[in-house]
């Protein structure tokens, strides 16, 4: 546990101990072994995103060291017992006995406890969303939690020897084009659906409900921003501070500040309509994705003040998605929030999104 020691970012220790203390452990005891050496995974320093109160609990130097199937049954062990043997006790004035009882999922006796492990590269990818080899079909892709992705992705590598790790991480640095097109018909079919209710909920009176329903949309719309950015989005605690970094947010985030302060209903659906305009033309200029052209209009069926036809997007994109994407049922959402609810290994692979073929 950390103490009152003064902080230093996750990610800057962990090279430091890698650069002054690993490498040269695997230099001399291990002098023929091909490996990489990476930080990444979960918690809040891979992200860069730690400071002086992450250190209360699961906080620390955070190493993995990677290598071959083979050189794992016969070296792991070893390999771990070397470290224990010869890594000490503090690091820069921290005390590496960090495990908090009850809070940390770690618990030792050993005299020094550091999160480093040992793993093979199919293991690593194991972890992060059950992946059994890369590359893969664009409907695997689905089935991988976002978390999972940006988890393996951020982070540093330190050494790659083989250069497998780096292979791996550059192949899933980003969904590939038809991949990307079917999330983003996905996120504003969402944001169609909770669009739907809103007038009535009005109608009724219901001022909360109308209200859960916008922020909803804003999630929606922060979503397709990180999409249009190119960039995986993080789980909940995180997924304001990263949306930040985005390009596109210094555009949208008074937008859509202003729209959750909002009262008036039809300035609420005037506001989203105009929020859904940028995010479009956004995407009109991505190369890979199809034109479309939606011009907001006013509502005359007593459901809505404004049309916006999110119908049209979504099918639109659907038409220009090609194999085996297009051959699911467009209609078929599932529970498409579960996926990315997925952070801890005992959950990897289980949310239950079904795929419905087209006969």
């Amino acid at each position: 546990m950390a103490g009152k020691n003064k902080f230093i970012p996750g990610l800057k220790l962990s090279r430091m101990l890698f650069e002054e203390e690993i490498s040269s452990i695997m230099e001399d005891k291990f002098p023929n072994l091909q490996y990489a050496a990476t930080s990444l995974g979960p918690c809040s320093e891979i992200l860069g995103l730690d400071d002086k109160i992450s250190m209360d609990h699961q906080w620390g130097p955070k190493i993995g060291i990677v290598i071959s199937d083979t050189d794992y049954a016969k070296y792991s062990n070893e390999i771990m017992k070397t470290f224990k043997e010869i890594l000490p006790p503090n690091f820069k004035g921290l005390n590496m006995m960090w495990a908090k009882p009850g809070i940390d999922i770690h618990n030792t006796n050993e005299k020094a406890l550091y999160n480093i492990y040992i793993t093979t590269l199919p293991g690593i990818l194991n972890f992060h969303g059950k992946i059994k080899q890369i590359p893969f079909e664009d409907t695997k892709w689905l089935g991988v939690s976002e978390q999972h992705l940006l988890e393996f992705t951020s982070g540093e590598v330190y050494i790659d020897n083989t250069g497998e790790l780096t292979k791996a991480r550059e192949f899933l640095s980003y969904y590939p084009d038809n991949v990307l097109k079917y999330l983003l018909m996905m996120d504003w079919s969402a944001i169609g659906g909770d669009w739907f209710p809103m007038g009535r909920m009005v109608m009724k009176g219901d001022d909360l409900g109308l209200r859960i329903q916008t922020a909803k949309i804003v999630q929606h719309m922060m979503r397709i921003a990180f999409r249009l950015s190119k960039k995986y989005y993080p789980y909940r605690k995180w997924f304001g501070t990263l949306f930040k970094s985005l390009r596109i947010a210094s555009k949208l985030e008074p937008l859509l500040l202003d729209l959750t302060q909002e009262g008036d209903w039809k300035k609420m659906e005037e506001k989203i309509c105009n929020i859904d305009e940028i995010l479009l033309n956004e995407q009109n200029k991505m190369s890979n994705m199809p034109k479309i052209n939606i011009i907001p209009e006013m509502e005359s069926n007593g459901r809505h003040y404004m049309k916006f036809d999110y119908l049209k997007i979504r099918n639109k994109i659907f038409e220009d998605l090609k194999p085996p994407l297009n051959l699911i049922d467009k209609n078929a959402e599932g529970q498409w929030d579960a996926r990315n609810r997925i952070l801890w290994e005992s959950e990897v692979g289980k949310w239950p999104f079904v795929f419905l073929q087209k006969k």
